[in-house]
């Protein structure tokens, strides 16, 4: 059976009046003009250019549609970050397709333990509810030519919805040992979770993302250990602060008063920690963005961690 040119060129104009990027003006009789201009021996084509024509909308509509970034998803990033969006780094075209899901990175910020990573999952097929998304399955997130960083925590977050083209905004957040030496990355999805009805469905697949993105510079202060403490090092960025320490320094739940040279104090708050064999680390996130090296003392329940003068790097106990 022939393929209906004719219906498939109405859908497309259909399509391009509601789209953001829809076919530019005289398009067509551009074309047109264009194929008359032809010698004689390719005119007999011209039925043929008209499906150039409509192939040509479909591509220009498609391609412009995934690469267009949201206005009102790109407010509600802004707003999400505030002041971190400085801090991010924005990519460009850097996407995976499948299952009819198309998974866009926008932005990445990375610390020496931390990666926060902004992604627009859209579903092409109009049939998944992305309104609902609850988890973002990460397979593994490790540099281009090294190893599968170890220890590697994760979650989503979910920051707002595009009806209209199926649109979600959501962070993904993964912690791992190390990342201070990375910077060619390669993110790998093999399943999104949908949370509604009271129950959770998830579509499995594979998206694959490299991007390079450097982290941010990092405070490193040695620690003394004092009144067997068993806290050994110390790492502020201005987006956290790592605690690493012996197997009897993992500190489960409480948040952290964090004391600035021009005697302001802000709270830190807890976030999750990893443990293995002989060793711990406990990790704290900043409600805004802070200079690291203005930071004189941090308080615990328990302990005061000096960070300036002669005591840098003392703990004691309260």
């Amino acid at each position: 059976m022939d393929f209906d040119w004719k219906d498939f060129d109405a859908q497309m104009k259909g399509r391009a009046g509601i789209e953001d990027c829809p076919i530019p003006q005289d398009f067509e009789e551009r074309l047109e003009k264009r194929l008359e201009e032809l010698p004689a021996q390719a005119r007999s084509k011209k039925r043929l250019g008209r499906r150039i024509i409509a192939i040509m909308a479909a591509v220009l509509i498609l391609t412009g549609s995934a690469l267009a970034i949201s206005p009102t998803l790109r407010e509600q990033l802004s707003r999400a970050l505030g002041l971190f969006e400085a801090y991010t780094t924005p990519f460009e075209g850097a996407s995976a397709v499948d299952q009819g899901v198309e998974i866009r990175l926008l932005s990445a910020m990375a610390d020496e333990y931390t990666v926060r990573i902004y992604l627009e999952v859209q579903d092409h097929t109009g049939t998944q509810p992305t309104e609902n998304i609850c988890d973002i399955l990460i397979d593994f997130l490790t540099p281009k030519e090294g190893t599968e960083i170890q220890g590697m925590t994760s979650g989503t977050k979910l920051l707002g919805y595009e009806e209209d083209t199926h649109t979600a905004l959501v962070e993904l957040h993964a912690a791992g040992e190390n990342y201070s030496q990375m910077r060619d990355w390669n993110l790998c999805i093999d399943g999104i979770a949908f949370y509604y009805g009271g129950r959770r469905e998830s579509i499995y697949g594979t998206w694959e993302i490299p991007f390079t993105l450097t982290p941010l510079e990092t405070r490193t202060v040695s620690l003394d250990a004092g009144d067997h403490s068993d806290f050994h090092t110390l790492k502020i960025s201005p987006i956290g602060i790592v605690l690493e320490g012996g197997p009897d320094s993992f500190i489960q739940t409480d948040n952290m008063n964090v004391v600035f040279a021009d005697g302001h104090t802000e709270t830190a708050e807890k976030s999750v920690g990893t443990g293995g064999t002989g060793h711990t680390t406990s990790t704290w996130y900043f409600s805004e963005p802070v200079s690291p090296e203005e930071i004189v003392r941090l308080e615990l329940p328990c302990w005061t961690i000096t960070l300036n003068g002669t005591d840098e790097g003392s703990v004691t106990r309260k």
